[in-house]
């Protein structure tokens, strides 16, 4: 993982350094978005909670965001 995500970091840094990932979230069925424990829940938390292995929840959230970056460098 290259984006400097760890499974420490808080839905609240994640959300608000990417917010492109809101509808990622919304995807998965993750209810974290405007929760008020988003500012608390770590995504290892997250993983736990929905059954999802941590790494590779946040190795899909980092494609999405490679992805974001990629396609707004493209941009003329």
């Amino acid at each position: 993982m290259n984006q400097g995500l760890t499974t420490d970091i808080t839905v609240k840094e994640l959300l608000d350094r990417y917010p492109k990932l809101i509808q990622a979230f919304m995807n998965l069925g993750l209810l974290c978005v405007g929760c008020p424990a988003e500012a608390f829940h770590t995504m290892i938390n997250v993983a736990n909670e929905y059954g999802y292995e941590p790494n590779e929840l946040l190795e899909h959230f980092e494609r999405i965001i490679n992805a974001t970056e990629i396609s707004e460098t493209l941009k003329p």
